[in-house]
């Protein structure tokens, strides 16, 4: 059953930004990602990075949504 307090505007325009960024680190001699001990990839993340310009210039119509969201 969808949200009566939602509405949806077809006629709103859209900019585009940056919702997440996850961060690796590349061992610079082996070129291997550090691991945690199961063998995943570790990931970090910052707090202390602008990105909002690396969204500049991209076209809210070249978006591709990702499956599994609720409309």
């Amino acid at each position: 059953m969808s949200d009566p307090t939602y509405e949806k505007r077809t006629d709103q325009e859209y900019i585009v930004g940056v919702w997440d960024m996850t961060f690796y680190k590349i061992d610079v001699e082996t070129d291997e990602p550090l691991q945690n001990k199961d063998g995943t990839t570790k990931v970090f993340y910052s707090n202390n990075i602008d990105a909002g310009y690396w969204a500049s210039g991209i076209d809210p119509d070249d978006l591709i949504e990702m499956e599994g969201q609720d409309d």
